[in-house]
């Protein structure tokens, strides 16, 4: 007895999980498939069997419209619309993705070279302005080479000007 209950279980299983099936086009044309049926303004086909309809509590196009011939016309040009909007949102290629990702790495290894040779810069500049520092800071007598390839010597003035130049190279450059 058991076993017949549990056969006929099983043989009416496959009509309680029948479902309807739903084709319709989107705007865009693509076509669709769904247990859920589309919005009442789209044409739909049912894929199983001839099963009603179940109602999406919209109002159908026309009665929205007052026209139908005005509610067909409309479709048509937002569907034409659509299509030629995804014309010019085509999406790349994959040869035309990569030559994007190849320039992007380009731009970024040129910048990147670019911020390495601007750090190698600053760094020099900075070791120079702290080596000029160090020459004035730790007295002495210091010369210069004037226009005629003479050498002067520096006076305790020339000195302290040209240390508070030093100092503020060396704030500039060694931030």
């Amino acid at each position: 007895m058991k076993s017949r209950i549990l056969l006929l279980c099983l043989m009416l299983l496959p009509v309680l999980a029948t479902a309807e099936i739903y084709k319709w086009r989107d705007t865009n044309g693509v076509i669709r498939y769904s247990d859920v049926p589309p919005p009442s303004n789209i044409k739909q086909e049912p894929m199983h069997g001839k099963k009603l309809v179940k109602p999406t509590g919209q109002a159908p196009l026309a009665e929205v419209e007052g026209d139908a011939t005005a509610a067909i016309n409309k479709l048509k040009a937002a569907e034409d619309k659509a299509k030629a909007d995804d014309l010019k949102k085509a999406p790349p290629t994959k040869e035309e993705a990569a030559a994007k990702r190849a320039k992007e790495a380009e731009e970024s290894k040129k910048q990147e070279a670019q911020k390495k040779a601007e750090l190698e810069i600053k760094q020099e500049n900075c070791k120079n302005a702290k080596s000029r520092l160090a020459t004035y800071t730790n007295g002495g007598r210091i010369t210069k080479t004037d226009e005629n390839g003479q050498k002067v010597f520096l006076g305790d003035a020339d000195i302290a000007k040209a240390r508070v130049e030093a100092q503020s190279d060396v704030d500039t450059h060694c931030n």
